[in-house]
């Protein structure tokens, strides 16, 4: 019978044990995801003061309009831009809407509007996307090409009970609609749209610029 008892009080001490060492690693995993996201967390707001914080969407009597100006020592700027133009254009992927607006050699005028699908988030789980509405607008002069991008518009079928409602970049990316109410760090949403199109529109800049080079 003592033996019994023994093997048995060894048996719930083991139990116990093995119990508290589960809650001790739970605990750990715990602190660990806390851990994990505050450093993300640290991460995204470095991040988002060096490359999207205050006066890094520029507006221009109300509107948004990022510029860039290009120069080349070449008497070809224009058409050299014109078939980067057409490229981009042609792969936006929405030739229903993409289209080239105006094309005045004379004057140096290009005009395309534009329709991309910008991702926030892809995956086999989860897409979270809108379409990205702009204009480019390219002034061509002697080896010069001033670049401008405007009219930026985005349609979120996530943030609208009524299909087809589209959100102004003036409503929705600058500094006094993006940021909280002391500028001290982004909104969720017009903070994601805010990092994803500044963030296009480098990409855009750094095209035209090695097609220059």
């Amino acid at each position: 019978m003592k033996k019994q008892l023994f093997v048995l009080l060894c048996c719930v001490l083991s139990m116990t044990a093995t119990m508290a060492q589960s809650t001790n690693s739970n605990d750990d995993l715990l602190k660990q995801g806390v851990s994990n996201r505050q450093a993300k967390k640290e991460a995204q707001n470095k991040q988002d003061r060096q490359l999207y914080w205050l006066g890094k969407v520029p507006v221009k009597d109300g509107i948004v309009v990022f510029e860039k100006t290009l120069v080349k020592e070449s008497s070809d700027v224009y058409a050299t831009m014109k078939g980067w133009l057409d490229s981009l254009v042609a792969r936006s992927n929405h030739e229903e809407v993409s289209q080239i607006a105006a094309d005045e050699p004379a004057q140096g005028v290009m005009i395309a509007n534009i329709c991309e699908t910008m991702y926030f988030k892809k995956s086999k789980w989860e897409t979270d996307f809108t379409d990205f509405y702009y204009q480019i607008v390219l002034k061509c002069k002697g080896g010069q090409c001033q670049i401008q991008v405007k009219d930026i518009q985005y349609r979120y079928e996530e943030m609208h009970e009524v299909k087809g409602a589209y959100l102004k970049a003036e409503d929705w990316i600058t500094d006094e609609a993006a940021f909280n109410k002391d500028k001290t760090k982004l909104l969720k949403e017009p903070g994601k749209f805010r990092r994803k199109t500044i963030q296009r529109i480098q990409e855009i800049f750094d095209s035209a610029a090695i097609t220059l080079k």
